[in-house]
């Protein structure tokens, strides 16, 4: 199935699960409450005439705006029912328990909640916390609970309305959860709801393509850190099993186990091996945008500026190097305008007709082609001069230019331009990515280094830069160096002794032999379930750097006028500064290709997807998952099957993707002769990583 209806399938269903749970609702003259991030998901399933007329809403309110009891009783108490949507993650609980507040002995008629993708876990905490019942019989209706029922009764007024949500379908072959913050802050405080919630995306996938033409059957399982083992095995011995039980036949779980041929690899990564996309600016036009404008609402595409990115030249242009689309819209401005001047000499009647019939194309292109441009245009000046922005003089430039030097300087020289620029008085978010950038490049900085950093961030920022730096440390972003100045220090390449001698743990299946997995001792190991945010880089960052190819050396003799795609770049270091590539991407490539390793080339032997020879447990913490399910690539002797036409690569990461890796994975695509579908919690980028971090 193409990604596209399969997006559109999604969308249709998390529609239609919407009204069933709307339906249950009895009472008219009704208000509903939603928060802002829930209310772009239920305006970009329908406009809110239709949704108006399911829900028998006469009102709407965002429990975002709502600051007092005073201000927003008067207009709840003039409806019959209350109708409250919300998610089912902390954001959820939380404004569940913001709106109940103001509820709190007053007459406010029925209570409908409509919860998307309900958990037991949410249900315990609103049916303890907000309706206050007994401990002993919260636990009896946890354990009876059912969270695929129509209506499940919490009080004689209140009650939850289930609502199945499907991923959401965007830029392409991503698939999105759509989570606060793009699911940063589940990740780093609450990620088992983050692996429960994706578990049941890839389900998802599978399930609605069983079931219709063009089923999807994973062959190769690949995961590299703790929860995202932890996702990989929820799925092979829960999840899975239980689908196949529920949903197949005997003879159908027969065909599909033992007769159909897999044609998927899974591939399981974390935010916490990359953090680089979020710490730098984007390079390529649809990041740029994002980061110089902001965006209202992902799932429309919208800017801030209200400008809606829907029309076909910003699909076209949307993953290319900022660089190469003035050449681009200058091309198709001439040709436009070359066209519509031709249109004075035409004498053939039927020229003519052709002409009118291409007219109304010409002119929308004409108005795509002017819109981008201005578009352009203005973030070029944001770039140069800063007057009409909260930036001061020309401090994006200087920032861009830092950027792509800053890989480059040595350990002074960074720290001289971090205070030169905490000077200058930069927005919090640059100085704060800066120091940031620093200590990972350098793996942590000196404790007097982090003493005077802590005081110039406090001097200039407040509290808030004190608390930012504090969460930073607690979750190994930031890291003071503790190693000795001797000779011998050098020799654990910037690392405690614990960090080079510990082991990560493994679990490997090749050919269909496990190997045992290794007692996980790293210090880490703790956090599991707790927290995502452990340091895992076991090397140096220079190693690592240089053995994935993260800065590979730009060819002087490519054309950026010949540049009309993504695949004519070579190499995906086009969409972010310092001709960085994503580690994310460089793993997922390796399982395929080995010919971008220069540092210490790595042939691959096996015709079978693998990480085989690639030290990925020697550089990075966290279990390793390398299962072959259903792969009989390199069994000469296997019968043949009937295989399945399209085969797929489904990249699933926790902790969210930036829009400079979805256009690298684009280009990465066009190398495989495979789709690549992208399943994550949401679209982060750097200004929803420091909203996180400050809140922590």
């Amino acid at each position: 199935m193409d990604s596209l209806d399969l997006g559109t399938h999604f969308k249709s269903l998390t529609r239609e699960n919407l009204f069933d749970s709307l339906s249950h609702i009895y009472s008219s003259n009704n208000l509903l409450v939603t928060s802002r991030e829930t209310s772009k998901l239920v305006n970009y399933l329908a406009p809110f005439s239709v949704l108006k007329e399911k829900g028998r809403f006469e009102k709407t309110l965002l429990i975002d705006d709502i600051i007092s009891p005073e201000e927003v009783y008067p207009i709840i108490s003039v409806y019959n029912s209350l109708t409250i949507i919300v998610s089912s993650d902390m954001a959820g609980v939380q404004q569940l328990k913001k709106l109940w507040s103001f509820l709190d002995n007053r007459k406010h008629g029925n209570l409908n909640i409509v919860v998307k993708n309900l958990t037991k876990s949410f249900y315990e905490q609103i049916y303890s916390e907000i309706f206050h019942h007994q401990t002993s019989e919260t636990f009896v209706r946890y354990a009876e609970l059912d969270t695929s029922a129509s209506v499940i009764r919490i009080s004689a007024h209140s009650k939850i309305l289930p609502w199945k949500a499907y991923p959401v379908f965007i830029h392409d072959n991503v698939f999105s959860l759509n989570m606060e913050n793009g699911g940063l802050s589940e990740y780093f405080d609450n990620p088992l709801h983050v692996v429960s919630n994706l578990s049941h995306s890839i389900l998802d996938i599978l399930s609605e393509t069983t079931t219709r033409r063009g089923t999807i059957k994973i062959k190769n399982i690949f995961a590299k850190g703790d929860h995202s083992s932890l996702l990989v095995k929820n799925l092979l011995e829960e999840k899975l099993p239980k689908f196949l039980s529920s949903k197949l036949s005997f003879n159908e779980q027969e065909f599909y186990s033992n007769k159909l041929s897999g044609n998927a690899d899974l591939v399981v990564l974390e935010r916490n091996l990359d953090y680089f996309p979020v710490l730098l600016s984007h390079m390529n036009y649809m990041g740029l945008l994002d980061d110089v404008f902001g965006t209202e609402d992902e799932l429309n595409n919208i800017l801030s500026t209200k400008e809606k990115l829907d029309d076909e030249l910003f699909n076209n242009i949307k993953h290319l190097n900022f660089g190469s689309i003035g050449l681009k819209l200058n091309k198709l401005a001439r040709y436009i305008q070359l066209e519509l001047e031709q249109s004075d000499k035409l004498k053939d009647l039927e020229e003519i007709k052709q002409l009118v019939k291409n007219l109304g194309s010409l002119t929308s292109k004409q108005d795509m082609v002017r819109k981008h441009t201005n578009l352009s245009e203005t973030i070029l000046r944001c770039i140069k001069c800063d007057k009409g922005s909260d930036y001061k003089f020309d401090i994006r430039e200087i920032w861009f230019e830092l950027q792509n030097d800053i890989f480059e300087l040595d350990y002074k020289s960074q720290l001289k331009r971090l205070f030169f620029m905490v000077e200058k008085c930069v927005p919090f978010e640059i100085a704060m990515s800066l120091t940031t950038l620093i200590s990972l490049i350098n793996d942590g900085l000196r404790q007097g280094d982090m003493d005077a950093i802590s005081k110039s961030m406090q001097l200039n920022f407040g509290l808030r830069g004190a608390l930012t730096l504090k969460a930073l440390l607690d979750h190994n972003i930031i890291k003071v160096n503790t190693k000795g100045n001797d000779f011998f220090g050098t020799f654990t390449f910037g690392k405690t002794e614990i960090e080079t001698t510990t082991a990560s743990t493994s679990i490997a299946t090749t050919g269909g032999h496990t190997r045992p997995s290794e007692e996980a001792d790293y210090e880490d190991i703790a956090s599991v379930g707790i927290s995502s945010g452990q340091d895992v880089y076991k090397s140096t960052y220079t190693l690592i750097s240089k053995f994935w190819n993260l800065h590979p050396l730009e060819e002087e003799d490519i054309d950026t006028s010949r540049i009309e795609s993504v695949f004519d770049y070579p190499q995906p270091s086009f969409t972010l500064p310092s001709a960085t590539v994503p580690l994310t991407v460089r793993i997922v490539e390796a399982l395929y290709f080995r010919d971008f390793l220069k540092y210490k080339p790595v042939n691959n032997i096996s015709k079978r997807p693998n990480w085989n020879n690639l030290n990925i447990d020697t550089m990075f913490k966290g279990q390793t998952i390398d299962k072959n399910l259903c792969d009989e690539s390199d069994n000469r002797k296997a019968t043949s099957k009937g295989t399945l036409g399209q085969q797929y690569v489904i990249v699933v990461l926790l902790g969210g993707i930036t829009r400079s890796e979805i256009s690298a994975f684009q280009y990465l695509q066009g190398k495989l002769d495979r789709k690549i579908l992208i399943v994550t919690t949401g679209l982060v980028n750097n200004k929803n990583f420091w909203r996180v971090m400050g809140s922590e």
